[in-house]
């Protein structure tokens, strides 16, 4: 067992949108006050790392059960899996029953869980990203600040407006709209019908993103973790490389990112690249390599079990079908 620090960079290719307060039809950013070295504070965009630990959960939940054949889980095992598990209530989970799924599969013992009443702690920490830029120094390591200090985080953002159209409006669509004296798909007409001058259903936002070729400094500790462990993480990664997106809008092509991170062995000190994403791809170094090759192995583990006649016990731990 080791203890890993990973550090990385995301690097925009798109607005990032991170939404922390919507006052009427405006979003605003999520910021942090943060102290500055002559005394004052400053407001600073903050990427939650909660939200990126919630993204890696749900893409390592998919990959390990597309790996284990597609397979289907009960819903206690869905909301362990892909949400955290429940807290309160009654415990209509075994708590032995779940330290055992904890021991079989790495994701738990990664990310943990709350089962009835109680939390299985999991070994990944990870910390908010911030932008790197003047303002951002004094949460930023000290190997960034050079770079940071070019930048004044009032570059770092924008406002921009959208809008959305009425499509009852518009002639080319028009056609598909009942009349007041038609059904519409076998139902009964509306009571009322609008009316040709009525407001158009339509409006317009503003919304305050991050600037494309911002950098964000982003961390995780890996604690006690196995190789396997670490495998499990960088499935994760390998997963969100297809669409490496982060925050909110992606829809519209908003958050799209390339990320870096090298590994630190904490016991040792040494540094080593790990992963990187760019422009879709995922390219693993060596250590990053090895430990996804030990997870698949121990995928493959369950998944002929799963197989074998005797299933009882992982199917038991996941109440999978």
């Amino acid at each position: 067992m080791k203890t890993y620090r990973i550090d990385g960079v995301f690097t925009l290719r798109a607005p990032l949108s991170h939404i922390g307060e919507t006052i009427s039809a405006a979003s605003y950013l999520v910021q942090e006050r943060l102290l500055q070295d002559d005394g004052r504070t400053a407001e600073v965009f903050v990427y939650s790392g909660n939200a990126w630990r919630g993204q890696l959960r749900d893409l390592a939940a998919a990959y390990m059960l597309d790996k284990l054949g597609g397979l289907r889980v009960g819903l206690d095992g869905f909301h362990l899996l892909f949400s955290g598990g429940r807290i309160g209530g009654a415990q209509s989970v075994d708590i032995e029953q779940a330290r055992k799924m904890r021991g079989a599969i790495p994701m738990i013992a990664l990310f943990g869980g709350g089962v009835g009443n109680q939390i299985l702690q999991g070994k990944l920490r990870i910390g908010n990203a911030y932008p790197l830029c003047r303002e951002a120094l004094p949460v930023l390591p000290r190997r960034w600040h050079e770079d940071a200090a070019r930048v004044p985080y009032a570059s770092c953002t924008f406002e921009k407006e959208h809008s959305r159209r009425d499509d009852a409006k518009i002639e080319s669509v028009r056609r598909y709209l009942a009349s007041p004296e038609q059904t519409l798909l076998g139902t009964a007409p509306p009571k009322k019908a609008p009316r040709e001058d009525a407001a158009a259903d339509q409006m317009r936002i503003r919304m305050e993103l991050v600037c494309p070729g911002v950098r964000l400094f982003t961390w995780a500790v890996l604690s006690d973790v196995s190789e396997v462990e670490l495998g499990c993480f960088v499935s994760a990664l390998h997963a969100f490389s297809a669409s490496p997106a982060i925050g909110g809008k992606a829809a519209i092509g908003y958050g799209l990112v390339d990320l870096a991170y090298e590994i630190t062995d904490l016991t040792t000190g040494q540094v080593s690249p790990f992963v990187q994403i760019a422009d879709g791809v995922s390219l693993l170094a060596p250590p990053a390599e090895a430990a996804r090759e030990a997870y698949d192995q121990h995928l493959r583990s369950l998944y002929d079990e799963l197989l074998s006649s005797d299933r009882s016990h992982i199917v038991g731990l996941l109440g999978a079908t």
